[in-house]
């Protein structure tokens, strides 16, 4: 059994990693539509979109990661926002590994054109890799919370003869 610390302990760095991560995504979102030519070059960098299509990206894409970590920041809607991120993140990986693979001289762009949180591919790639994990953790913490609330709304609605389909209390 956890003890109270335990538990606070654990709720705190949920808390804090969400707080990490929706501001994360943020600060990028906003870096990115700041500068959406910058952006579509990075884009272009990689070399897997066509041409019609890296406009587009430039101008959605930043938006999208405004959205979901406002999502993961508020609470509102989290796992939507939290799965948009993982999609995100494993996009952002798979096109990282391609440019890499392939030996292409590319600028992240995840912050901007002249971030040094973009310095370095390879830090970048790792970077991504953190984060989705975090992802991932922050995911299942929140199933994980759902179901436990779920157990205890069970077992009080059990114990007053209530059940669920129809609040009847017919059970």
């Amino acid at each position: 059994m956890k003890s109270k610390f335990g538990i606070k302990q654990q709720q705190c760095s949920y808390w804090i990693c969400r707080l990490l991560l929706g501001a994360m995504f943020i600060y990028a979102a906003i870096l990115k539509i700041g500068s959406p030519l910058d952006f579509a070059d990075s884009i272009a960098t990689y070399q897997i979109l066509p041409f019609s299509v890296i406009n587009l990206m430039a101008l959605g894409l930043p938006f999208f990661e405004l959205a979901c970590g406002l999502l993961v920041l508020t609470g509102f809607f989290f796992r939507i926002g939290v799965l948009g991120i993982l999609a995100m993140l494993v996009v952002f990986i798979a096109a990282l590994a391609a440019a890499l693979l392939r030996g292409l001289s590319i600028n992240c762009g995840c912050f901007g054109t002249h971030s040094w949180l973009d310095s370095n591919p390879w830090v970048a790639l790792f970077r991504d890799a953190c984060l989705l994990i975090l992802s991932l953790i922050l995911y299942r913490y929140d199933l994980m919370e759902v179901k436990a609330k779920m157990i205890i709304i069970s077992k009080i609605d059990s114990s007053r003869g209530v059940s669920r389909l129809d609040g009847s209390g017919a059970t």
